[in-house]
């Protein structure tokens, strides 16, 4: 929906793998480099096919079933539409539900509107809908500790409709506990210009209880997008999408958008031969490396035999007062220990020191809990009984 940008940004070159704190995780690299040029041109096609999707049509009815089989086909389950009345016509919200492991109660939002205006809109925003889908794809059977919703928008071009309605009827009342809005709109860049820059885009508007979050988590955000593509970034402010109703929440938001911004936006010429397929690829790489990072993902070590090749032991278990945990063959560097109980909630958290580690339990409730074992690169989980 956005129409204008002014050109004051401040730019934020990324030079180094390391800025703010993160590196280049091969993990998600190699997650990352799963990601098809191909199934992103062949979303843009597919999309742009389903014609006008103004609100209340049966373009945007028919998009809704598309991005249900297309997310149903990735294996999920978790899919819930919601239904919001404007201006006489229904519009509908499309929500994808990916549980984490550790914080299922707690969710990295992705979001993006499918609704356009005019014209058939790849760009604006076929664009981002391309690519949380692809982002859907690769993460569909990677291990998260934060859950994530994929959601994609309707009623944007008529004025933020479908997340104003979702906020305010879900997040609100439920009190939903959201780590990050994370929303892609309009990247398509323009066809014949040199398009290697992205935007970032951080909260400072009113009210600003989550500005300083806000500028963190873009700051984030940029360096991740050097790190998993070949993109430069530029820091911008968040404004007309669909981050905006959470941003009224207080939530925390990020996004990300087109440097050079079309010109064909809200017309009949919004069409795959006026964007760069290679640019939404490039962005496409640098968000599967984003949602990874901020929704922690990590590889879960499933085979039994390499589990015990590590020779981890606990013992006993089911444990009263203290638990001994022997890290049998495992290297103590960047080793450290979790116990999170079955809300959520890490009650013990320290860095391995030595091989045989003790956890006391007496002062904890009763009940089941989860051991985490973290190294730089894997993760065990182990149930305890207390």
């Amino acid at each position: 929906m956005k129409t204008y940008k002014t050109s004051f940004v401040l730019i934020a070159l990324i030079l180094s793998t390391s800025l703010f704190g993160q590196s280049y995780n091969n993990f998600y690299g190699n997650i990352v480099n799963l990601s098809s040029f191909d199934t992103i041109n062949n979303n843009l096609m597919e999309f742009e096919s389903l014609g006008v999707k103004e609100h209340g049509s049966v373009s945007a009815y028919n998009t809704l079933n598309w991005l249900i089989n297309k997310y149903s086909s990735y294996g999920y389950t978790n899919i819930e539409i919601d239904t919001f009345n404007f201006s006489n016509s229904d519009g509908y919200n499309l929500i994808v539900t990916k549980q984490g492991t550790l914080y299922p109660n707690t969710y990295l939002i992705v979001d993006g509107h499918y609704d356009t205006q005019t014209g058939t809109g790849t760009n604006d925003n076929g664009s981002g809908v391309s690519i949380i889908l692809e982002i859907a794809r690769l993460l569909q059977n990677v291990s998260t500790e934060y859950s994530i919703k994929f959601i994609n928008f309707g009623g944007e071009e008529v004025g933020l409709v479908g997340s104003s309605f979702y906020v305010n009827n879900n997040v609100i009342p439920n009190n939903m506990d959201i780590k990050l809005l994370f929303n892609i709109d309009e990247v398509g860049g323009v066809n014949g210009m040199t398009n290697n820059t992205v935007v970032c885009e951080r909260d400072e508007s009113t009210p600003i209880a989550a500005n300083a979050a806000s500028a963190d988590f873009t700051d984030t955000l940029a360096t991740l997008v050097s790190l998993y593509s070949n993109l430069l970034t530029e820091i911008s402010y968040a404004y007309s999408s669909d981050y905006m109703p959470f941003q009224n929440n207080n939530n925390i938001i990020t996004g990300l958008f087109e440097k050079n911004q079309s010109p064909y936006t809200h017309s009949s010429l919004d069409n795959l031969a006026n964007l760069d397929v290679n640019y939404v690829y490039e962005i496409a790489k640098a968000s599967i490396g984003v949602s990874l990072y901020f929704a922690v993902a990590y590889p879960l070590i499933t085979d039994i035999k390499k589990e015990k090749e590590f020779d981890l032991s606990i013992y006993p278990n089911p444990a009263k007062d203290l638990v001994y945990i022997d890290l049998g063959n495992l290297t103590l560097e960047n080793t450290s220990l979790k116990l999170i109980n079955i809300v959520g909630e890490t009650i013990i958290e320290k860095r391995v020191n030595q091989q045989l580690e003790l956890l006391k339990l007496a002062s904890i409730p009763s009940g089941i809990y989860t051991l985490v074992v973290t190294s730089s690169s894997f993760q065990i989980t182990e149930k305890i009984v207390h």
